[in-house]
């Protein structure tokens, strides 16, 4: 018998994770190999930020492309719902990945005000060149 469209949705959702992915795996062996010490996913900072060098008050967010809208730049679309242009679920996704990145853009400026410095890397980022990724913490430190 054939699965229903709705449960392979949920199949392949499920396997999304928010947490320990392998960009965000890279990042942090690129930031130990260089000395930083840090703490995971600090549940009492707004956003709960991926690294947290909390000596340093350094917070750092590993985005991924989809689902904090980058992917329509790196596929170069003009816009976030030319992205979805055909799509029959536009309605679900781009209204999703707006409030995604309206809530990153409410963390920066909360953190921000408490003193923090928020760091920011894609995904695609890490996954071209995770050096670079690991210098703008260094830099941010320094």
């Amino acid at each position: 018998m054939a699965r229903r469209p709705e449960a392979v949705v949920s199949d392949v959702m499920r396997r999304v994770r928010s947490r320990d992915t392998s960009p965000e795996k890279a990042l942090r062996k690129a930031l130990w190999a260089r000395g930083l010490r840090y703490r995971l996913h600090c549940k009492r900072l707004p956003g709960n930020p991926d690294i947290v060098l909390p000596s340093r008050r350094v917070a750092v967010f590993v985005d991924g492309d989809f689902w904090h809208g980058n992917q329509w730049k790196l596929r170069g679309f003009p816009s976030l719902e030319a992205q979805f242009d055909g799509s029959t679920n536009a309605g679900y996704w781009v209204p999703k990945i707006r409030r995604n990145m309206e809530r990153d853009a409410t963390t920066d400026k909360c953190l921000t005000e408490m003193g923090w410095r928020v760091i920011r890397c894609w995904e695609s980022d890490i996954r071209k060149d995770v050096n670079s990724c690991a210098q703008r913490v260094v830099e941010a430190i320094q």
